[in-house]
């Protein structure tokens, strides 16, 4: 094993629940006993084949059969290129409506990860597509992404769920903002949109101090909007605590498998202060 990899699998324990479905599920239930609501993910992206997107598909299910046994309050997320988008929109497309039926026998909410700008317009696309014939689906939109308020007004105007999230993707300048301080101000944008024109429940996940902070003064300016904090399994749990306490929904995002150098990677690049872990990790 390469220094790297040991080094990815080190600060993956903070992150990952695991290699196996059943350790994301024990964690879930520890999620649902301290008051959250758990956000399940199989880590995985670019199935290049069929056959490999239809395992996707078929752990999924296995996923929300697990959940519905063990009676987990929680819901899934998903990336549309593990089921099949890098193979072809309409395999990609039937295969999320092939979770997403099965999703509505125990009336589970499906959420969709958003994944690098090439993905963007498809996902936009397939999620509006999917969301015609199932209600309970989500979609994570990144505030980084520049020139969005018309599509996500698109999006709640369809009766789309969204989670809005920063982004942690390596963009190009002429795509994304790259300042903290123009992604919060978009972020900002984007959580009024959300309290003021979403006809539903929607996310917002962030482990931001102010942000989340400006979130509780929306939350009390447009009262009756059913909204949640969604955070990332091992970031804030000081927060997360005080959240629920307070009568705020939390949910957890616990992702679990073993292709995990990827969302490692995006952690870090999200909060680069992770990386004081990974030195301390050495000690």
């Amino acid at each position: 094993m390469s220094i790297y990899e040991h080094l990815v699998l080190r600060m993956a324990r903070r992150w990952v629940a695991g290699s196996s479905m059943d350790e994301a599920l024990e964690y879930a239930r520890e999620a649902n006993l301290r008051g959250m609501r758990a956000i399940i993910n199989c880590l995985g992206e670019h199935s290049i084949s069929r056959d490999e997107a239809e395992d996707s598909v078929e752990e999924y299910k296995r996923l929300l059969d697990a959940m519905h046994s063990s009676n987990i309050e929680g819901s899934i997320s998903l990336k549309l290129t593990q089921i099949g988008l890098d193979v072809d929109y309409y395999t990609c497309m039937q295969n999320l409506m092939s979770i997403v039926r099965h999703a509505s026998m125990y009336g589970t909410l499906v959420w969709i990860d958003m994944e690098s700008s090439p993905y963007y317009e498809q996902t936009v696309s397939i999620y509006l597509g999917a969301v015609k014939h199932y209600k309970r689906i989500g979609l994570a939109y990144q505030a980084y992404i520049k020139e969005h308020s018309l599509d996500i007004m698109h999006i709640l105007e369809s009766g789309g769920i969204v989670r809005l999230v920063k982004g942690a993707y390596r963009e190009d300048a002429s795509i994304v903002y790259k300042s903290r301080r123009s992604v919060n101000a978009s972020f900002r944008r984007l959580m009024r949109i959300l309290f003021k024109y979403s006809r539903g429940i929607f996310a917002i996940a962030t482990h931001d101090n102010t942000l989340i902070d400006e979130a509780i003064a929306l939350s009390k300016e447009h009262k009756g909007r059913e909204f949640e904090f969604q955070m990332l399994k091992g970031i804030r749990d000081d927060l997360k605590p005080i959240l629920v306490k307070q009568g705020f929904k939390v949910a957890e995002y616990i992702p679990y498998g073993i292709n995990i150098s990827g969302y490692v990677y995006r952690r870090i690049r999200e909060r680069p202060t992770n990386l004081l872990l990974l030195a301390r990790s050495l000690l």
